[in-house]
């Protein structure tokens, strides 16, 4: 079972970054005061941004449609066929005749079981690929989160410095910075908030891969099992006569190797909802 990927603290800004920002801000420019930080918000809502792509979504719908191929495949051969008919029809229905029909009908299915065992590794792969981009994602998501902290650190430190009286009908320099701060205070949360959502989704998309991985091996011993019954698992077609209860238990593995791929995808699809509902919330509060 694949492991949560652990959730790492931010850092606090570096003292000398809060220092240089403090020294370049001028208390007595208020007009500059409704931009501070502007730079830095703008590089967090960017790296925000990236990291709340829906990519591993697509590949998990798409895997969806895969599986229920699958099921709809394998549970297109009905073992049964194999069983001698009842009443007059059973006197032109031969045992080799049976099986011929079984065998077409499951090379059939099996060149479209060869398909889904390719496609669905591609899906699982495109869920491995989307978990190891959003590590250095996050990685970068955390630089300006702590940038934008150097500023509000640094304006913070230099209200003291600004003026709090303004001309009638004008707000006070102090008042501007102020409000200013706590916009950028809330895109850092925001920022902040984007951490757990993303790490959410990646390890929805781990463990999907990985029951897509478990679908593909099952989907391989199924095609091999049926291939085996049927005699078909040499250069020339084996005299064999196969177990229609054997077929139908194999059937039947597959398709609770299914079942389990589909819930996990089911599963991560709710979470991958509300994680996104969430980081839409997050972005406006971003101002983006």
């Amino acid at each position: 079972m694949t492991a949560d990927r652990p959730f790492q603290a931010v850092p606090r800004p570096d003292a000398q970054r809060v220092g240089e920002i403090r020294m370049a801000l001028d208390p007595r420019n208020a007009a500059a005061f409704p931009a501070f930080g502007e730079e830095a918000r703008a590089s967090l809502a960017a790296a925000c941004a990236a990291v709340a792509r829906d990519e591993g979504g697509q590949a998990a719908d798409e895997a969806g449609r895969l599986i229920e191929a699958l099921r709809a495949t394998a549970g297109a051969l009905d073992p049964r066929e194999l069983t001698p008919r009842a009443g007059l029809m059973g006197l032109f229905d031969s045992r080799s005749g049976r099986l011929k029909r079984m065998r077409e009908a499951f090379r059939a299915a099996d060149a479209r079981m060869s398909e889904l065992t390719s496609d669905l590794g591609v899906q699982a792969q495109r869920l491995r690929g989307r978990v190891t981009d959003l590590d250095p994602a996050l990685e970068t998501l955390r630089a300006p989160i702590v940038e934008l902290g150097a500023w509000i650190e640094a304006g913070r430190a230099r209200l003291a410095d600004t003026a709090d009286e303004a001309p009638e009908g004008e707000a006070a320099p102090r008042t501007v910075l102020s409000e200013r701060l706590e916009t950028l205070a809330a895109g850092r949360m925001a920022g902040l908030g984007h951490l757990p959502l993303a790490r959410a989704l990646q390890n929805a998309d781990a463990v999907a891969a990985e029951r897509l991985d478990q679908a593909v091996t099952a989907l391989a011993a199924w095609r091999d099992d049926w291939k085996k019954a049927l005699g078909l698992d040499a250069k020339r077609p084996r005299r064999v006569q196969p177990d229609p209860a054997a077929l139908a238990g194999f059937t039947a593995r597959l398709s609770q190797a299914a079942d389990r791929a589909q819930a996990m995808l089911a599963d991560g699809r709710a979470r991958r909802a509300r994680a996104l509902a969430k980081l839409e919330e997050l972005r406006r509060a971003l101002g983006d």
